[in-house]
């Protein structure tokens, strides 16, 4: 058996109270407590938030952080496509102005107060290429994305935004959009054609994984890509085949949770952090499901609504919301029970 005196050259401490100050990597038992404990990074967890006060699932935009976060459009329990839009204060969310256009698959990113959507499904299934800002208050129409999209996907800022892929009607495209606050300018094409994919980050380090195409077996896939602002990069592959999930934070620190097989009712969980090479297996959503909307940072983010649970039908958009919160590497002391 490893002895700790061995690794470390001392013994653990016995302490009748935590020290105050400590230092990550520190170990000490409280003889107090009976608990050994640590100082360092247990690792992030899932926790309920507020319900949304519409059901929906299917917006493909990362936009706001976990204390003002923000929803709009996708589709509601039956499928039919919805406009409304909604905001979180970290506790609970409140309507506020609809989007201009009905519209589910919508791409976006932003801020609570300054957010853009692009492209996205009318309720007749066409591809559409509107952009809308809003303001926190009220949505304006801005310039066209350069090619239609259903089921592209976005992220960014109002004013230095990105959009890529999507349906075209006839077949996925690998067409990317850089805006920047008015009007679209071509970016460098995706290296393959895809869609119901996520992505986060800004408009010059993206990552964007977890797509659906088609002509692949299996169409969904662990692959991830990286944007420099002018091409697009092979990055590291997730654990798990999937598309449809959450994606949020940046290109070095990122976070992917949900999304699953295509044309299935169930509820995927998986969380797995990005550090801008390789996956880690974290801890997983409570619920879970596809076709997730998130929001925030790889410490502080959001994960709202989706498609599942199994067995409620593949239309089942749900209201929950869930925060994710992963406390920094040097947080105070956690610690493990052994009395």
């Amino acid at each position: 058996m490893t002895v700790y005196k061995t690794l470390q050259g001392y013994r653990i401490k016995y302490l009748s109270s935590d020290p105050s100050n400590s230092q990550y990597g520190d170990v000490w038992y409280n003889n107090i407590t009976n608990q050994i404990k640590f100082t360092g990074d247990a690792g992030g967890a899932w926790a309920s938030g507020g319900n949304l006060n519409n059901r929906r699932f299917n917006c493909r935009a990362t936009v706001g952080i976990q204390t003002a976060g923000l929803t709009f459009g996708g589709s509601n329990p039956t499928g039919a496509i919805i406009a409304e839009t909604e905001e979180y204060n970290g506790t609970s969310w409140t309507e506020v102005t609809d989007i201009p256009a009905v519209r589910t698959g919508i791409g976006g990113g932003g801020t609570q107060t300054a957010a853009f959507m692009a492209g996205g499904n009318d309720p007749g299934d066409n591809r559409q290429n509107e952009t809308y800002n809003y303001d926190g208050t009220s949505w304006t129409e801005s310039g066209d994305l350069p090619f239609v999209s259903g089921q592209g996907s976005g992220c960014g800022t109002q004013t230095a935004g990105i959009h890529s892929g999507g349906y075209t009607g006839t077949a996925h495209n690998n067409d990317t959009g850089e805006y920047d606050g008015s009007s679209w300018t071509a970016g460098g094409d995706y290296p393959k054609n895809h869609g119901y994919h996520s992505m986060t980050g800004t408009q010059t380090a993206t990552l964007s994984g977890m797509s659906l195409n088609p002509a692949e077996s299996p169409d969904q896939n662990a692959e991830f890509y990286e944007y420099n602002g002018s091409s697009w990069t092979a990055a590291g592959n997730s654990s798990i085949k999937r598309y449809a999930g959450g994606a949020i934070g940046t290109q070095t620190a990122g976070l992917i949770f949900g999304g699953g097989p295509p044309n299935t009712s169930g509820a995927p969980t998986g969380t797995e952090s990005y550090n801008g090479s390789s996956f880690t297996t974290e801890g997983s959503l409570a619920t879970g499901g596809n076709y997730l909307h998130g929001g925030g940072t790889s410490s502080a983010g959001l994960s709202l609504g989706g498609q599942g649970p199994a067995g409620t039908g593949p239309n089942a958009a749900q209201l929950g919301t869930e925060e994710w919160n992963d406390p920094p590497a040097a947080g105070g002391a956690r610690s493990v029970d052994v009395s």
